[in-house]
């Protein structure tokens, strides 16, 4: 029996402004310039700018490949529901596996990473596990409000997030203390403790850890059937979310560099961009600063809760499950309009994943499955095109140079990782891998790919 359309249908009211704010949010580029930005000046020095600009042109390929996709594809499903009606129901659901094991350790992480930020600001010594857990619950709880509000709210914050950044590129860039040859001729900290040239070798392994500080701008495909509007303007979303996710990073970062006041003791700090905010701004503006990142990544939790529950609700709908927990995916909550259930079923165990004490080093394998998906997410823009039946409101420019370019460049980056990774991580992925094939043959194999996009997923 069909079910009624209010149980498993949006509202449609976000504009493309709402989804840009929502997918930005999530992405959290403050704390992208304070947890990630610091890894790779630790191991490429001032070489750490040219690894982001690189970054940046490898994921405006990702990001054309998304573009493209979403418009042809819209589905609150996201890239599994697109890989589904490319590649099949196998296919679908081990990309869904993928994603899902992935994201649920995200909030976690950013929640007790961002913990220490909010000591610093109230001068408290709250648990990181505990104080961590009740940030996502609080931001998941959120997430169930009605996606427009949660839309002016994560607008809000993101302002602030925005004029924090901002205000850092301009202390940098008006307190210059190094040129800008430091960005063209590259220096770093060698084992003597004193600046040396950085080896291209080391610019280019950096390209993966600043592809990851971009990572987010793809989500806007969660929000398809929220929008009021399909098709092409998600491929707007999705390439002007990435254009500020880059310029909003790469400006502050470039700044960082250029008003430390001494390139060797910015390379010793364990905080290399706090310790430039605290020169040059003073110790309260750098307590300022802490209390910002710990709001932005507040806000990018509210975000990615509300993403990735319609993908939950999403997989309801195109029954993945046992019957009773499709029907329960699947309802929308008749006030807020939003898969409340499926916002529970991801906020909550990704909230108690804040207590496990090897969080970090269980999350290795997590950027494996990411760039597993961009690869997939690739190929699908190869395949889609020449799919005469679908109907695409958007084509990528230069097709297919930015989806080879895409490929080529999560290729090597997949390489160098997978050479350094432990078994441990061969064996999660493994595992996972294992039980989308076990899932798949309990709820029987359906391998052709479906002859048109649906937005039902279907």
């Amino acid at each position: 029996m069909k079910e009624s359309a209010p149980e498993h249908t949006f509202k449609g009211n976000l504009s493309v402004l709402d989804v840009v704010m929502i997918t930005a949010s999530g992405v959290t580029p403050a704390s992208s310039i304070f947890v990630i930005a610091p890894l790779a000046i630790a191991n490429a020095g001032s070489g750490a700018f040219l690894s982001f600009l690189i970054a940046a042109c490898v994921a405006a390929a990702i990001a054309l490949c998304y573009a493209e996709l979403g418009a042809a594809h819209p589905s609150a499903g996201g890239e599994y529901s697109i890989i589904k009606r490319l590649f099949g129901t196998l296919c679908g659901l081990q990309t869904y596996l993928f994603i899902l094991s992935a994201s649920l350790f995200v909030p976690a992480v950013l929640a007790t990473g961002a913990v220490p930020y909010l000591n610093t600001a109230l001068d408290t010594q709250f648990d990181a596990s505990t104080a961590g857990m009740l940030t996502v619950l609080v931001g998941g709880i959120c997430a169930i409000f009605n996606i427009k509000a949660n839309a002016l709210l994560t607008g809000a914050f993101l302002v602030v997030e925005v004029a924090v950044l901002a205000l850092i590129a301009w202390l940098g860039f008006s307190h210059p203390h190094q040129s800008t040859e430091i960005l063209t001729a590259p220096v770093m900290l060698d084992a003597q403790g004193s600046l040396a040239p950085v080896s291209l070798p080391l610019i280019v392994a950096m390209v993966g850890v600043a592809l990851f500080s971009y990572n987010g701008y793809g989500a806007a495909v969660y929000m398809a059937e929220d929008m009021r509007e399909q098709g092409r303007p998600m491929a707007i979303a999705i390439m002007l979310t990435l254009v500020i996710v880059v310029l909003v990073e790469l400006v502050p970062f470039t700044a960082l560099l250029i008003g430390s006041p001494s390139l060797t003791e910015m390379a010793k700090q364990a905080d290399p961009v706090g310790y430039v905010v605290t020169q040059l701004g003073g110790p309260t503006l750098a307590r300022v600063v802490s209390g910002a990142i710990y709001l932005s990544v507040f806000n990018a939790i509210i975000a990615i809760v509300a993403q990735f529950s319609r993908m939950m609700f999403a997989s309801g709908r195109d029954g993945f499950w046992l019957p009773a927990f499709n029907r329960a995916l699947k309802i929308i909550h008749p006030r807020f309009g939003t898969p409340w259930i499926a916002t529970l079923l991801f906020g909550v165990p990704s909230a108690l994943l804040a207590f496990c004490s090897d969080l970090e080093s269980l999350t290795s394998f997590t950027v494996i499955l990411l760039l597993l998906v961009y690869i997939i997410m690739a190929v699908a823009a190869l395949i889609s095109r020449r799919r005469r039946h679908f109907h695409h409101p958007y084509l990528m420019p230069l097709w297919p140079l930015p989806v080879v370019v895409a490929l080529l460049c999560c290729l090597y980056v997949l390489w160098t990782i997978l050479i350094a990774s432990s078994l441990k991580d061969f064996i999660i992925i493994a595992g996972i891998i294992g039980f989308g094939l076990a899932l798949n043959h309990l709820r029987g194999r359906q391998t052709a790919p479906l002859a048109a996009p649906s937005i039902e997923g279907e």
